[in-house]
């Protein structure tokens, strides 16, 4: 909008100065304060249309990085409540519509440690392709998904550790960790984190003795 007064005709060309200078230093957070606290994104008028910045000469392309840029800070540093709260009260639909798309989940091989790609195909002696029903890590061709204590497929529900990666049946689990604080492949991880009071109870007493 074009200023209408003095103070607004000096308050605008600083603004913008400071919300560019700010950017330009890599301070997204500064500069998407400033653009709540001044009430700088004009929401759109009708349905579907396009939200614009009161700021005359400031793209609102421009301020959508801005957001962008802290949305994704603000999650780097697991602030998601904080990034959800500033998503949903934004008046820019295209920053709006982020709380909308469904939430992903990445895996990780436990033995390895690198990002698992889906499904895998293995090759028979022919060099045909087949698909597979037991995953196989690409990176280091380990079996995924094998019950940490019976040693098999998991077909139904998996439980794993999100500290150590390992995991397994949930009943076997559950068995296990009634009695048990630590992973049961002996990586030493403390995978329960609510030890039970017979786990807790064998470890004094192992402690006595």
């Amino acid at each position: 909008a074009t200023p209408q007064n003095a103070m607004q005709y000096m308050l605008v060309p600083t603004i913008r100065k400071l919300l560019l200078q700010r950017a330009n230093a890599g301070d997204v957070q500064t500069c998407v304060v400033l653009c709540e606290v001044m009430d700088i994104i004009s929401p759109p008028a009708n349905a579907g249309g396009v939200a614009k910045s009161k700021l005359p000469n400031l793209n609102i392309e421009l301020i959508r990085e801005w957001y962008l840029s802290y949305i994704d800070l603000l999650q780097q540093m697991c602030l998601f409540e904080q990034a959800a709260s500033l998503i949903r009260n934004c008046n820019d639909p295209v920053i709006g519509a982020l709380n909308q798309q469904s939430t992903s989940f990445h895996e990780s091989c436990p033995l390895c440690g690198k990002p698992l790609m889906g499904a895998s195909a293995i090759q028979d002696n022919a060099g045909s392709n087949h698909r597979t029903a037991q995953r196989v890590c690409r990176s280091c061709r380990g079996k995924i998904g094998m019950c940490f204590l019976c040693h098999e497929p998991v077909k139904g529900i998996f439980v794993w550790c999100p500290g150590c990666g390992h995991g397994g049946h949930l009943d076997h689990a559950l068995e296990w960790f009634r009695t048990n604080e630590t992973c049961p492949t002996g990586c030493g991880h403390k995978c329960n984190l609510f030890p039970s009071s017979s786990a807790s109870q064998k470890n004094d007493g192992s402690r006595r003795n």
